[in-house]
């Protein structure tokens, strides 16, 4: 499904493909997908919200937030360093995602304090804020960091902070959506079938509804499960700078801070390209910034890149294409359809 938005409306919305090769049933505007890495952004937008209410301070060592009791969070490897949400959002904490701790699932906590990870298991050898290493466990904290800030597990806290009061149906349990038989069966990169939409439905029965914040930094980061047109939404909201429909959800300045680099803010020195869960993308447009994310898992495509200063959005969501052919990191379906976009409504 591609959706275009200018000006704060729907410009173009285009409904492609099947949910299901099984039984064939097409993809629709109430169809809904998986957003893989896009759920980063997601989660952000919620997180944000709490930060700007003044109950969450970006700063604050995530042991202080996370542990009960409380704890000096840190890697490891620079245990006097402290861990903070804006170091996460960044992608400069240092964590290792493809071995150790993190990879293998193991407590969150005991993983993020020093004085128990006597192996240093999880994390590499960067000092916090100096190095930018993308990390989908990092950003996968920032669920657990939103459930311990609002007492609630992650669907309900988006949901009141969020989703609701933009009018969205969005939940990182399907079972959570209002018409779960809708969701669409995921495929690898060849076609091959990755998870039906039957596995789904019966494995999210399993969904624990207690907080578990030791186990649930894999949720977070891959799990949001949304409708093309409520993704959109949520680019137009961003950028036109909080503002949807006449209705303020983000303050102007909370928008900003996400958008911009947190270079010299926090004890970060590096140049990330991740504001605060958002990435600042120099490469679609040549001499311009747009900002988005994009969301890969086996053969899933999920896109979302818009530009404040000509208020266009750009949403693509695919339960299966080929994530293999990349332009400059991103997925080439993605780029030239962006492009094709671009070229129709900023003329």
């Amino acid at each position: 499904m591609v959706i275009a938005a200018k000006n704060g409306e729907i410009v173009y919305k285009r409904c492609y493909g099947v949910a299901n090769k099984v039984e064939k049933d097409p993809v629709t505007e109430e169809t809904y997908f998986k957003l893989a890495s896009v759920s980063k952004l997601v989660t952000a937008v919620s997180v944000m919200k709490l930060v700007e209410t003044g109950r969450l301070d970006l700063d604050a060592n995530i042991g202080s937030i996370l542990g009960d009791p409380p704890y000096h969070a840190a890697n490891p490897n620079y245990p006097k360093v402290d861990l903070t949400s804006r170091i996460l959002m960044t992608h400069t904490a240092g964590i290792n995602d493809s071995s150790g701790a993190f990879a293998g699932m193991k407590p969150l906590n005991p993983t993020l304090n020093p004085k128990q990870n006597k192996k240093k298991s999880g994390f590499l050898k960067i000092k916090p804020g100096t190095e930018y290493k993308y990390s989908n466990y990092g950003a996968g904290i920032m669920g657990c960091i939103l459930e311990a800030v609002t007492g609630q597990r992650l669907t309900e806290a988006a949901r009141e902070l969020i989703f609701d009061p933009m009018g969205i149906d969005a939940a990182y349990n399907v079972l959570q959506l209002k018409d779960p038989e809708k969701i669409v069966s995921t495929y690898n990169a060849d076609g091959s079938g990755n998870i039906s939409r039957s596995r789904r439905l019966r494995d999210a029965k399993d969904y624990r509804e207690e907080i578990n914040l030791d186990k649930d930094y894999a949720e977070s980061y891959g799990g949001v499960w949304i409708r093309g047109e409520d993704l959109c939404r949520i680019g137009i909201m961003l950028c036109d700078m909080g503002v949807i429909d006449g209705e303020r959800i983000l303050e102007e300045e909370t928008v900003r801070e996400m958008l911009s680099s947190q270079q010299g803010k926090g004890g970060i020195t590096a140049d990330s390209p991740y504001g605060l869960n958002v990435e600042r993308v120099k490469t679609l447009i040549s001499g311009k910034t747009l900002y988005g994310h994009q969301g890969m898992a086996n053969g899933v495509l999920c896109n979302l890149y818009f530009d404040p200063e000509t208020r266009f959005v750009f949403a693509l969501v695919t339960n299966g294409t080929n994530v293999r052919n990349k332009g400059d990191r991103i997925v080439m379906l993605a780029r030239n359809l962006f492009s094709l976009m671009w070229e129709t409504y900023n003329q």
